[in-house]
């Protein structure tokens, strides 16, 4: 009878998560892989199995962060109506922070201090493509204008990842119904101002 596996995937993502809960609310320093491990009942050896140290750990936490958000903007159904489906990136984005908000720390919140992730970078620039790839052809169609579809690719993101931050950084109280209409038009005066009149 073969020995089950322990060191697995499913133990592997509970690191993650337990790794960016602890990084986003207690900082980079605050990670001891021992309490780590003590804390998903298993051990240090196994975080060592699974990612080579505590270093490696934190470079596949960031890389696991942006391919999560970047399976959600890819996951979102390309109609080819322009508008529709910014809109519909822009609330895949939201809805993918707010349920999210350890992994954007992880991405957007700076929590990583000195930790190298320059060879992940590609990764994190992939996330955006399927942004790019609606405004490179709205550009094209004549339907947005006015500069080069990365600047306004760019300045669209800027506005959706502020705010989604400031959200993020409100308390929770409050009406999501609010939140949400807030949310919905700051994206569509950002849309509106790309828009061939």
């Amino acid at each position: 009878m073969a020995r089950p596996r322990i060191h697995d995937a499913e133990l592997r993502s509970r690191l993650l998560q337990a790794a960016a809960e602890t990084v986003a609310h207690q900082g980079v320093d605050s990670l001891s892989l021992r309490k780590l491990a003590a804390a998903q009942n298993t051990s240090t050896t196994a975080i060592y199995s699974l990612f080579g140290g505590r270093a490696e750990l934190l470079v596949a936490l960031f890389a696991t962060s942006f391919a999560s958000f970047g399976d959600a903007q890819r996951s979102v159904p390309v109609t080819g109506d322009f508008e529709v489906d910014l809109r519909e990136l822009a609330a895949a984005y939201r809805d993918w922070a707010l349920h999210n908000p350890h992994l954007y720390a992880v991405m957007f919140g700076g929590v990583l201090g000195s930790i190298d992730v320059s060879a992940e970078a590609e990764l994190a620039a992939s996330a955006m493509d399927p942004l790019r790839d609606v405004v490179s052809r709205a550009v094209a169609a004549g339907t947005m204008s006015g500069a080069p579809a990365e600047l306004i690719s760019h300045s669209f993101w800027a506005i959706v990842h502020g705010l989604v931050s400031l959200e993020l950084a409100m308390p929770t109280n409050g009406d999501g119904e609010t939140r949400r209409a807030m949310f919905d038009a700051g994206t569509e005066s950002v849309l509106r101002g790309w828009m061939r009149q």
